[in-house]
């Protein structure tokens, strides 16, 4: 059985994983990194590669009660439920709805406001140092409202924006078509965020960080981590075929983070959001489409990527992490997108399907293990892990070499999700 030596090992390949290996690395720290190297399974792989300043809103905002009946009929293209898989993820669901309010809708996206805004210089700095600086645009990005209450229901979301000084433009629908030529779809209005960069291949982002840590003189090992063990000193992280010695580890993997924590003892209050991309041409008689646009009437985001392609994103499934693949959202999203834009065939033989990291208040878990010493964990960041990724590998720097942490951390602390009134008696997988 083969045995590694560290001061420092990360679990979980992913951005936030490449991130903080990489952040560490800079420290001086010996870096390893576990990961199986799936790299279509990351939920990075298949992002929208959005990254703004404005992502402050978790999924449990005070419109979700209006929308509850839908959702529960699955009449809403935004959100998907596997019913059969509800009480598994009950607890989750239970304190998601308790957070429906407008005051916690506010407090969330104070919070994340910090990291949001640290994340595009963050990604700017390492799309330079791993050869990507070409395909990450600063072009903004766009919300779609197909009628005018639709948009109207949105004022919320505007008035919070406003109040944190994220840069908003509001369009009229006959302007819409000057803005962005590729649309063809008509639309009452829209919200363009000028201040949203995009990455155009977050899979060849990830791929370039990973070559950018090899040089770095970080090792990896292309196996999954089955159990981090305390000891002595320090930690053991075993995987299939040998193990690595290291005084510090961080979790950073991702929607499988809660099964690795749950076998130390931690309950988190978790779920995997699932979610499909399928890539298709555009018509060549289209104009290109210039930046990603969230069309909120289809509940679904098309991003222009690399060599030409739109990637259309679904909406949000609910379902066992493991679960076959229910194509429904994604057909769905793509008709709806060929009303959007002139697309061609599809360039894909299968969706791809990946699974997001969920709590249930939309904030990331950075931050030392309670109960543990010398464990790191970051992971939870939902829709906005490729985003704050860059940002959050400096925060992991940060915490494990004892350095005062560059943004406030005390909103993502760990505990947070352990202090519920019963204990968690499960969550997602």
């Amino acid at each position: 059985m083969n045995e590694t030596q560290a001061d420092i090992v990360v679990v979980g390949g992913g951005m936030v994983g490449l991130a903080s290996a990489i952040a560490l690395r800079d420290r001086g720290l010996d870096v390893v990194l576990c990961d199986p190297g799936e790299a279509r399974a990351r939920a990075s792989f298949g992002n929208a590669g959005v990254i703004s300043r404005g992502s402050i809103f978790p999924m449990s905002g005070p419109a979700l009660w209006g929308r509850l009946p839908a959702y529960l009929r699955n009449a809403d293209r935004g959100l998907r439920l596997r019913h059969a898989h509800l009480l598994r993820v009950m607890p989750w669901t239970a304190h998601v709805l308790a957070a429906a309010r407008a005051s916690a809708w506010r407090r969330a996206a104070e919070a994340l406001l910090p990291l949001t805004s640290a994340a595009y210089a963050a990604h700017e700095e390492l799309a330079a140092r791993a050869g990507t600086a070409h395909h990450l645009r600063r072009t903004g990005w766009i919300k779609l409202y197909r009628t005018d209450a639709a948009f109207a229901d949105a004022a919320l979301e505007r008035a919070i924006l406003a109040r944190h000084g994220v840069a908003m433009e509001i369009v009229d629908g006959p302007a819409l078509h000057a803005l962005e030529p590729a649309l063809v779809r008509p639309y009452a209005r829209a919200t363009l965020l000028p201040e949203t960069g995009s990455v155009q291949d977050p899979g060849g982002l990830i791929e370039a960080c990973g070559r950018l840590f090899s040089g770095l003189g970080g090792r990896t090992i292309r196996a999954a981590a089955t159990r981090l063990e305390p000891e002595a000193g320090g930690w053991r992280i075993r995987y299939d075929g040998g193990h690595v010695r290291a005084r510090q580890a961080v979790v950073a993997a991702g929607a499988a983070s809660a099964e690795i924590l749950r076998l130390l003892g931690y309950r988190f209050a978790f779920a995997a959001e699932r979610g499909y991309h399928r890539h298709y041409a555009l018509h060549p008689d289209s104009p290109p489409l210039t930046r990603p646009v969230l069309d909120t009437g289809a509940g679904s985001i098309l991003a222009p990527m690399a060599t030409g392609r739109v990637r259309v994103l679904s909406g949000v499934e609910l379902n066992a992490r493991h679960a076959p693949p229910d194509h429904a959202q994604i057909d769905a999203a793509s008709r709806e997108a060929a009303g959007t834009l002139r697309l061609g065939g599809p360039l894909d033989n299968e969706p791809w399907l990946g699974s997001r990291p969920s709590t249930p208040d939309g904030l990331p878990v950075i931050g030392r293990a309670p109960r543990h010493e010398g464990l790191i964990l970051a992971f939870g960041h939902g829709h906005i892990g490729l985003s704050t990724g860059p940002i959050t590998g400096q925060l992991v720097a940060d915490i494990a070499t004892d350095r005062p942490a560059s943004l406030p951390l005390a909103p993502f602390a760990p505990d947070r999700l352990l202090r519920w009134p019963r204990p968690w008696q499960g969550s997602t997988v």
